[in-house]
């Protein structure tokens, strides 16, 4: 519906303008002077200018409804994603340091703790240090905010809540 909306406020602003941008030039020679009542066409421009702002229309097809959201997004997708890895910087300054990778596991087990005295879920994740790779949990990344020794998030990737 998105999509459709942005499409038709794009239309009719630009119909808009070209309309007003003759009258200014002088070029539409058949224009009625402002005073007057208002053509067909301007109140079909009004009319759609109107819809495009509405948030549904009634004129939405089955087809449009049917359009996909974004590549590779499933037709269900509410706007919703989840971080599932990050690049941290550890060190003083950018001159020094070191980089790691930290990536959430794809294979989550069926009971999955919480993180104490929260609702949110203590997944288990990976770190990658050079060769090295250990498992971590997801109250390991919540630490990730840097100051002084401690790594920072640098990088994060994030993809569509399934």
């Amino acid at each position: 519906i998105q999509k459709v909306l942005g499409k038709a406020r794009r239309a009719a602003a630009q119909a808009e303008e070209d309309r007003v941008t003759k009258k200014l030039k002088g070029m539409d020679e058949d224009a009625v002077p402002m005073e007057t009542e208002k053509t067909e066409t301007e109140e079909d421009a009004a009319l759609q200018a109107a819809l495009a702002m509405s948030m549904e229309t009634d004129e939405t097809t089955t087809a449009e409804k049917d359009e996909p959201i974004g590549p590779g997004l499933p037709q269900d997708f509410q706007g919703m994603y989840e971080l599932f890895a990050v690049v941290t910087h550890k060190g003083r300054d950018a001159d020094g340091g070191h980089y790691m990778a930290w990536v959430k596991s794809a294979n989550q087990p069926q009971n999955v703790q919480k993180i104490a005295d929260t609702d949110q879920d203590n997944e288990e994740w990976f770190v990658y240090d050079d060769d090295e790779v250990s498992p971590c949990k997801t109250e390991d990344i919540l630490k990730l905010n840097g100051g002084g020794d401690w790594h920072m998030s640098y990088l994060n990737f994030y993809r569509a809540k399934k």
